[in-house]
């Protein structure tokens, strides 16, 4: 083996494994910057102006996919050691791994939540009929999105070798790779902070229209829980109450089981269903406020009781908030 094979295997051996460490930090921060951290910033208000914080959110999340990306590829290149002698080919082909293997880590995590996020029991086999599936059906999309991934990557080696190159020795390289990587950091972090801030100050000026539809509100919202208590006992409970914009804050909610409307105790008296509510008003539209319908129309005999709760909207409109078998 000549002495130059023998340089580019060691070359390689070194890259490999730096390579497919960044990729997982890549994948990892895209999981959590596209999952959690989307959910963190625009949760609160997506649903006061669905339309415009949707684009924002969207257009914020394509930037911090690219950042990202960016960011695991100059990784290999960055954590380099300047007497390694690292080619900038060699770098490029670090950030080509990286790119794949973030994108295999995005992938494998969406698989993972579809499996998993149903509430049933499943297993490793199911994630790899879907992952089955999934090849059989999209591997051209697949093969293109991972195709671009690993070209953003690429991207990131490139720029920090190239300038790790240009420099005057090496601890100039190695000043220059750090400013690099730091701030394509403060770039996530300002473009991950900076816009549900700057939506969140301008709602509270009232700078933007609260355009919110009381029915996408609502859908964001646990607003009624219900459970039994006894063998003929259901409680429906307030768990939060949206704004007055949305719903109209003096109407009570109407309750209706198995089809029957009983929302309040002359409700009960009037229907053919043997119950009773107590308070006599029914549930209220208050935060924490609980009604209890007791009776053998509510008793747990083996055939289950459908409830379905609907709140007043401040438009005029009947928005289903409750609906459970139970």
């Amino acid at each position: 083996m000549t002495s130059e094979h023998h340089t580019t295997l060691q070359n390689l051996k070194r890259l490999l494994p730096t390579s497919l460490l960044a990729g997982l930090v890549g994948g990892g921060l895209l999981v959590v910057l596209q999952t959690y951290v989307h959910t963190w910033c625009w949760g609160g208000i997506a649903r006061y102006n669905q339309g415009l914080f949707d684009d924002i959110g969207t257009f914020q999340g394509l930037a911090l996919g690219i950042l990202s990306l960016l960011l695991a590829g100059m990784l290999p290149a960055a954590l380099q050691r300047e007497e390694d002698g690292i080619r900038r080919d060699f770098a490029v082909l670090a950030g080509g791994i990286t790119g794949f293997t973030a994108f295999f880590v995005l992938e494998l995590h969406s698989m993972v939540a579809s499996v998993f996020g149903h509430g049933y029991a499943a297993g490793l086999s199911d994630v790899l009929s879907l992952a089955r599936d999934t090849l059989a059906n999209l591997f051209f999309p697949l093969l293109a999105i991972g195709l671009a991934m690993a070209a953003l990557a690429v991207l990131g080696a490139f720029v920090v070798s190239f300038f790790r190159e240009r420099a005057g020795g090496p601890n100039e390289g190695a000043a220059a790779s750090r400013l690099i990587l730091c701030s394509t950091a403060a770039a996530i972090l300002v473009v991950a902070v900076l816009p549900p801030l700057a939506a969140y100050a301008m709602l509270d000026a009232g700078m933007i229209d609260m355009n919110l539809n009381p029915g996408t509100a609502v859908s964001t919202m646990t607003v009624v829980s219900v459970e039994r208590t006894a063998p003929d006992t259901l409680v429906l409970t307030v768990r939060e109450v949206p704004p007055a914009s949305v719903l109209d804050p003096g109407a009570p909610f109407s309750v209706f089981m198995n089809g029957v409307a009983v929302s309040d105790a002359s409700a009960c008296a009037a229907s053919d269903l043997d119950v009773t509510v107590d308070p006599p008003g029914g549930l209220s539209a208050a935060e924490g406020s609980r009604a209890a319908w007791t009776g053998a129309g509510v008793s747990n005999n083996g055939t289950p009781v459908d409830v379905v709760v609907t709140a007043h909207g401040a438009d005029g409109s009947e928005i289903v908030v409750l609906s459970r078998t139970i």
